[in-house]
């Protein structure tokens, strides 16, 4: 069933029950199930779900945001940075060419800064609560450009 335009409502929590993320209300988040647009886990749940439908879901971490790798977790010299004005939690794009990957820096020692390329929820099990509001097939048009059309989507 790839191919669907999947409209839904979430809240999002860690373990401790802490809100992390949610929906606005009236909101939904919009995607295009077997593009890779959300998480894999959560995926596999929204497509077995109808119309309406409302569950409550724990993703692994390894079907979330990967397990946590200490190899993306690496020092650099203060001078490889965009900015000499940084903190700790602060967020960019590291990389060459065309190859980008988000890291945050986590510790800094002097000159040494150590980033992590680790999403931040890596590592976690997430439990989503989830309403399915709508899903319909997506359009040609919808799947060439990579993205949904209409209310929720792309305006172009």
């Amino acid at each position: 069933m790839s191919n669907q335009v999947i409209s839904f409502d979430y809240v999002l929590t860690a373990k401790s029950g802490q809100v992390i993320d949610a929906s606005a209300k009236g909101k939904p988040l919009v995607f295009i199930s077997g593009i890779g647009q959300i998480i894999p886990g959560l995926e596999t749940v929204l497509l077995g779900l109808a119309p309406s439908a409302k569950k409550t879901v724990t993703i692994p971490a390894k079907e979330a945001y990967g397990l946590h790798d200490e190899k993306l977790i690496y020092k650099v010299d203060r001078s490889k940075l965009p900015s000499a004005d940084i903190k700790i939690g602060d967020m960019f794009e590291a990389g060459e060419g065309e190859s980008f990957t988000p890291v945050t820096i986590t510790a800094i020692n002097g000159n040494e800064i150590t980033l992590d390329g680790n999403h931040p929820l890596a590592g976690e099990d997430l439990t989503f609560a989830v309403e399915i509001v709508s899903r319909r097939d997506a359009t040609a048009e919808e799947l060439a450009h990579g993205h949904v059309h209409g209310a929720g989507g792309c305006h172009h």
